[in-house]
């Protein structure tokens, strides 16, 4: 691959209006396929960690958010993606001369909370900059006919970036094809899906890590997960590729006392943090695969919705209590934790990639909380020094009652 330096000017001139992105090929030796719904995306990166982060982060595959293997069929539209790590002052170079020669006046958008970020208009097209001050490294987004270039700085972190915006991509693609995003976890036991809600805090990764890892059990998502619903049929879900993020407390009730010393594809050190406590800012990012591949938890690809969990931990106590959540209090729970237009997490959509406009999407996310809301719902408080197996159990005997059969 040729130098750093010598690739500047082929940037330069390409952000001025040379928009034959193959010139970009010679330094992005690297290459993966992604499948995002209807659209292929050509993904070819000047280092192997990008696109191994890629594969992994879409690990296990799923409808929405696809590796294709060597060799597989490919179908939709293709577009290419190209990824260039580079120095940082030279990324922030760059920057300053989109600033300084776009025209119009700029765009303000927030790639997520904090990352506020800015459209400029460029002789070759929009440009997109992290803004200068945020405390995030600089980072450049093209975008052109038949694709995208992404410009960012060779740090751990950076690496990471092209799979985020293969992630938004995507997203905006469900959306646009009657997906909702919720704040939710999401694990099977028994054959069965349970949609695990609430706010930050609440015990959603614990709950789905310990379903999950019942011997019928098995995981789906963190966090966020995907919702679509069909008329007649059980509402479903699928993740939205994300790590498991885990401190300390959390993963010695789980029995992974030592994971602070697993080999992760984003290391994080927990010396001199909050790491042990169960509240703590300093967690572990561990991607789903790295969770399999560690304590053998199968991954799910998707599931129906069969039971929603709204959970409550309440820290140093062995309580445990459930109780039916009905239509009206679910629905209300259910709308806080649903991502529409107007929330600054996941909605911004920075990439401009929406085609539905913001009425259609909140009656699309109507639609599909209506859909849940037909679902049955319990409330579940349980004690961080609760036994999991005792919790798990109570929830198997929710799935297995007669309301739970909808």
């Amino acid at each position: 691959m040729p130098a750093a330096d010598q690739v500047i000017p082929v940037l330069d001139a390409f952000l001025d209006g040379d928009i034959n992105s193959a010139s970009l090929d010679a330094w992005c030796p690297e290459k993966i396929t992604v499948q995002l719904r209807g659209l292929t995306i050509e993904v070819l990166a000047s280092t192997a960690a990008a696109t191994t982060y890629v594969q992994r982060l879409f690990t296990p595959p799923s409808e929405l958010w696809n590796v294709v293997h060597p060799g597989a069929a490919a179908t939709g539209v293709t577009a290419t993606m190209h990824c260039l790590a580079l120095p940082r002052d030279r990324v922030a170079a760059l920057a300053e001369q989109v600033r300084s020669r776009g025209t119009g006046a700029p765009r303000h958008v927030r790639m997520h909370v904090g990352a506020p970020a800015t459209w400029h208009q460029m002789p070759g097209g929009p440009v997109l900059l992290t803004d200068s001050g945020a405390g995030i490294a600089p980072q450049i987004i093209a975008r052109h006919p038949g694709g995208f270039t992404v410009i960012t700085c060779d740090d751990t972190d950076a690496a990471m970036n092209t799979a985020r915006h293969l992630r938004e991509i995507g997203y905006r693609l469900a959306e646009d094809d009657g997906w909702v995003c919720l704040h939710a976890s999401a694990a099977i036991m028994d054959g069965r899906g349970i949609l695990v809600v609430g706010d930050s805090g609440a015990g959603k990764s614990t709950l789905a890590l310990a379903l999950a890892a019942t011997p019928t059990g098995a995981f789906l998502s963190n966090d966020r997960t995907m919702i679509t619903a069909t008329p007649g049929e059980a509402p479903r879900a699928v993740a939205m590729p994300g790590p498991i993020r885990l401190n300390g407390g959390t993963l010695q009730a789980l029995g992974y006392a030592s994971a602070d010393r697993w080999d992760l594809t984003r290391p994080q050190s927990t010396k001199g943090t909050d790491w042990q406590s169960f509240h703590g800012a300093n967690k572990l990012h561990i991607l789903p695969s790295e969770w399999h591949e560690r304590t053998g938890t199968p991954l799910a690809m998707t599931a129906t919705v069969d039971l929603i969990v709204f959970p409550k931990v309440v820290q140093d106590s062995r309580e445990l209590h459930l109780q039916t959540t009905y239509p009206g209090p679910a629905h209300e729970l259910l709308s806080t934790q649903c991502m529409s237009p107007g929330d600054n997490v996941y909605v911004s959509d920075w990439l401009d990639i929406r085609t539905r406009g913001a009425d259609d999407l909140a009656s699309n996310g109507a639609r599909v909380l209506d859909a849940l809301c037909d679902r049955p719902a319990v409330s579940l408080r349980f004690g961080t020094r609760t036994p999991y197996i005792a919790v798990t159990e109570t929830l198997r005997a929710a799935l297995a009652s007669p309301a739970s059969r909808i």
